[in-house]
């Protein structure tokens, strides 16, 4: 069965003429750019949307942040598993805002930021939950062990490689997982396996979006509070876009993205020249 489509209940600017949809589509008319051209011209376009959207997901994180730090510094397992999940929980929502306004600025989707954001978080806030304790529960283990295992001997080397691939799927199938949550309605088990195969099918787009979100927030976490400019500067936009930039390709293949926004877009044209035959 396919997937029930959320693009369906974006909404546009109620003002829009025919030939301002006309426009819009693929970018003005043109063909759109790929790679940095690409980054930089969504970015011109949507960098405040970005920063907004950005600034609140950098405040849904910040509880759950303090509370794993403090269970990890106090050597807690079960207060690092239960603070990571706590923390999952209340990011996730704000992660699926983000997402789905990365996500509209990459297909060339209009509407008013605020209102498409509020209606992303009523669509997806209780989608987001359960993916997002998820999430927190295995960070939650993942830093514990990192703080840890420095102090004990002899730590095999497989435990690390371990430790590697782990935050690398993290990381993968994280991505994968809500922006399917934004994209489209299928149970958790069947975002879980096509973040899965999406994470391999696509994995040298795959391995950009994890290299670039990985070195982002390892650095700007190892030298916490020092890069807190930075990210209040650039926050979950910067990485999130790259990684959304590099996976989207794949994204539009599998769940038809373009063609479906393109349909809703003459649907909407035809709509508006028959309000206007009728008038």
């Amino acid at each position: 069965m396919e997937p029930e489509n959320k693009l369906s209940a974006a909404p546009t600017a109620p003002e829009q003429t025919p030939e301002d949809l006309e426009e819009m589509e693929d970018g003005g008319g043109h063909h759109r750019k790929v790679g940095v051209a690409r980054f930089f011209e969504v970015l011109g376009r949507d960098l405040w949307p970005f920063y907004k959207s950005s600034f609140l997901c950098v405040v849904g994180f910040v509880p759950g942040y303090a509370a794993l730090l403090f269970s990890v510094m106090a050597g807690s397992l079960p207060l690092s598993l239960l603070s990571g999940a706590v923390g999952g929980l209340i990011a996730g929502p704000f992660l699926c805002g983000m997402y789905d306004t990365i996500l509209r600025a990459l297909r060339d989707e209009p509407g008013y930021w605020w209102h498409t954001y509020r209606m992303a978080w009523k669509q997806n806030w209780k989608d987001a939950l359960l993916p997002g304790a998820l999430a927190g529960l295995i960070l939650g283990l993942w830093a514990y062990l990192l703080f840890t295992l420095p102090d004990m001997e002899n730590v095999p080397t497989t435990v690390w490689i371990c430790m590697i691939l782990t935050i690398f799927f993290l990381l993968a199938i994280g991505t994968y997982t809500f922006a399917q949550i934004v994209l489209v309605s299928v149970p958790l088990p069947k975002l879980l396996k096509n973040a899965a195969l999406f994470t391999i099918g696509l994995f040298p787009r795959t391995l950009i979006a994890v290299a670039v979100q990985a070195a982002y927030w390892g650095v700007t976490l190892a030298w916490m509070p020092y890069t807190l400019p930075l990210v209040l500067l650039t926050g979950f936009w910067f990485p999130c876009t790259v990684a959304l930039l590099a996976i989207y390709p794949g994204l539009d293949k599998s769940f038809h993205l373009e063609s479906t926004l393109n349909q809703r877009r003459d649907e909407e044209i035809t709509a508006i020249m028959q309000e206007r035959e009728r008038q």
